[in-house]
């Protein structure tokens, strides 16, 4: 049977421009693009490839309907919404975009940091109400010489290291899983996790979501972090403790929090979060930017084509990175 591409979600018209023409020139697959994920149910039992984004939900239910399937190519550097486990146990070849959107999530965060260190937002909302009083505005911090702690060097980790560095900040990272090259490239010493907690003025937050990461900030942490912390988060929702935030947040153990993630999308009405004038919220638009967008759609057109003309995979998932252990000295 001729493969049958299903392109699930919103795609780049150059990505479906070049991924239909190699391949019917060819005469190697046929292309679908849905113009509504309720499109999908019809179109499973024939898809030997689905290319989708973080809407598309892979379950078990959705690889038991399609038979045929045998590759899956996300368009996101996330993979929570895929089940890994049950793709290994049917053999299908899953692959990510991890490059495409680092350097948006990374000016994303960098935008969260710069909010929650000036009162922009609260200004804004002033001038809009007719209002000059500046003097109920709350004092900023500049970020130099401030104490950044990077959770994750990965690609987006890496970005914010850079930013860091040009803000005349002092940079800690934890990755125990990042090459030693990595960290000397960037000058930075391995720091533990506790280390990185007690040392840093601001705590961002760029590791995928695993077993190991879940709730990796949660309320027995914030013993060790500084009282006037800031705390961001660009990765995934449930890698922050939201109930446990909004606690220490109430309690002045956290001084402000940014986040785009939610362990719940989109936030319900009855979070805590809303209530909270210490937090900055935006709704995980770390990848909407035109050219994360352009990126990952042509990324995946590629790895698409080289897997149906050669075989060749790359960005696959899963990939050996556990988050191990986080265990404290005590």
């Amino acid at each position: 049977m001729k493969p049958y591409i299903v392109i699930c979600e919103k795609f780049s018209i150059e990505a479906q421009v070049t991924l239909t023409s190699s391949l019917k020139s060819s005469n190697l697959a046929e292309v679908v693009k849905l113009s509504s994920l309720d499109e999908l149910a019809d179109h499973l039992p024939k898809a030997t490839a689905l290319i989708i984004r973080s809407k598309t939900k892979i379950t078990r239910e959705l690889i038991a309907a399609a038979p045929n399937l045998n590759l899956i190519i996300t368009c996101t550097s996330g993979f929570d919404h895929i089940d890994l486990q049950a793709t290994q146990e049917k053999n299908i070849h899953v692959m990510y975009t991890p490059t495409a959107n680092a350097q948006s999530a990374a000016e994303l965060a960098w935008g969260l940091i710069l909010n929650t260190h000036r009162p922009i937002l609260d200004s804004h909302k002033q001038i809009k109400a007719g209002l000059w009083d500046r003097e109920k505005l709350s004092p900023g911090f500049e970020l130099a010489g401030r104490t950044i702690g990077i959770v994750g060097l990965g690609r987006i980790g890496q970005k914010i290291a850079t930013f860091a560095k040009a803000f005349s900040m002092n940079v800690v990272a934890f990755d125990p899983y990042q090459e030693d090259e990595v960290f000397e490239h960037f000058k930075l010493e391995r720091s533990s996790y506790e280390e990185l907690l007690k040392q840093s003025d601001i705590i961002t937050f760029h590791v995928p979501l695993t077993k190991e990461t879940k709730n990796m900030l949660n309320r027995s942490h914030y013993e060790y972090t500084t009282k006037d912390v800031v705390i961001i988060n660009a990765s995934r929702g449930s890698v922050v403790n939201e109930d446990d935030l909004c606690e220490a947040l109430d309690e002045g153990e956290v001084r402000m929090a940014g986040l785009d993630v939610f362990a719940k999308e989109p936030l319900s009405r009855e979070s805590k979060l809303l209530k909270s004038s210490k937090v900055i919220l935006t709704q995980h638009i770390g990848a909407m930017t035109e050219q994360a967008f352009a990126k990952a759609s042509m990324e995946a057109a590629t790895l698409c084509i080289d897997f149906l003309k050669t075989n060749k995979t790359q960005n696959s998932l899963p990939f050996k990175n556990n988050w191990g252990s986080l265990m404290f000295n005590d």
